[in-house]
């Protein structure tokens, strides 16, 4: 039976949302973009309306009941009040009720403690999972106005540019250097954020989408889980470049892709990424060469996947079970022809 070939979905892992910029770099390939926001997250999605970004939400039984928004800025209040611990603040809240919900949380045992939880837990963990998400999305946001607004003070010139005579000056912050990742959460932080997004949208995520991230941090975090707690084959990899058209309005993008998409290039890469997903990929063990299509001349951007095999046995980690049978992805932005 004949592939069907069609453009691939990506689903962003584990963020809440993404700038415009970075949206439009995964819509330069991918057709469309889902993105998971937990219960009561009503910020504006950027090009939502759109129709090529879509939000998804846990499934009904997972929504907190109670007053979470007032929970969360009490809670919020709480961890500004503990900032030099950071997102690990987390493991000092020892017990808490939520209003109009008997829930007692003994979160630092809960955290620390590694194996399965029973299916009869995913709702009393809820409130947990959809906290979790809310405030690493919180830390996120705030962590890329201030590279922002790093970035903006790089470019301001020296103070004495125009009072002595030199070439040019270099600003006073000129060599401050940007941080690939703003986000930084520690091993645990991260593990928790991973967690929670598993376990609230695991009924969204099926094998033939990519769960993308833009942080390699993510990435490395998911190879690494796997490779420690995972049995069997060790799945395949691919990279590959393609255009990036995040520079265009969304019109203009959706037709540079199209005509890059209905190529014989990009059919031809469509075609191998489709069996890639599909697991037909001749590739396994190892690394595919990046697949980079000939006369490229836009910026480009480079799309590493990791396909996981099927477990034989279950796993004790829990993302390892999620991660079974599926493909992630991460995509670095503004690579430049020729680099």
């Amino acid at each position: 039976m004949p592939l069907s070939i069609t453009e691939p979905i990506a689903i962003i892992c584990p963020d809440a949302g993404a700038p415009e910029s970075s949206l439009k770099a995964v819509l330069s390939f991918f057709g469309s973009v889902k993105i998971g926001r937990p219960w009561f997250m009503d910020q504006p999605v950027t090009l939502l309306q759109s129709g090529v970004v879509e939000v998804f939400r846990p499934p009904q039984d997972l929504k907190p009941s109670g007053d979470f928004k007032a929970l969360l800025a009490e809670y919020r209040g709480w961890v500004r009040t503990s900032r030099d611990r950071g997102f690990d603040a987390l493991l000092a809240f020892k017990e808490q009720e939520s209003r109009g919900e008997e829930a007692t949380w003994e979160i630092r045992g809960e955290l620390r403690r590694k194996g399965s939880r029973p299916e009869e837990n995913r709702g009393r963990n809820a409130l947990k999972w959809n906290l979790f998400l809310h405030l690493a999305h919180e830390i996120q946001e705030e962590g890329r106005e201030a590279e922002e607004l790093l970035k903006s003070l790089k470019k301001k010139d020296s103070p004495l540019k125009g009072v002595i005579e030199e070439g040019d000056l270099p600003g006073p912050l000129a060599d401050l250097p940007e941080r690939e990742d703003p986000l930084m959460l520690s091993e645990l932080g991260m593990a928790q954020v991973l967690e929670a997004w598993f376990s609230l949208f695991q009924g969204h995520l099926s094998e033939e989408t990519v769960l993308l991230t833009l942080r390699p941090a993510i990435f490395q975090r998911l190879c690494d889980t796997w490779e420690e707690w995972a049995e069997g084959p060790a799945g395949a990899e691919m990279e590959f470049f393609v255009p990036d058209f995040s520079r265009l309005d969304l019109q203009g993008l959706l037709e540079a892709k199209g005509r890059f998409m209905n190529s014989g290039e990009g059919v031809a890469l469509k075609e191998a990424l489709v069996k890639f997903l599909k697991g037909h990929s001749e590739v396994s063990g190892e690394k595919a060469n990046a697949v980079e299509p000939r006369g490229l001349k836009e910026p480009k951007t480079l799309i590493r996947l990791r396909r996981f095999s099927l477990l034989e046995r279950p796993s004790a980690n829990e993302i390892v079970r999620h991660l079974s049978g599926k493909t992630i992805g991460l995509i670095r932005e503004r690579h430049t022809y020729g680099e």
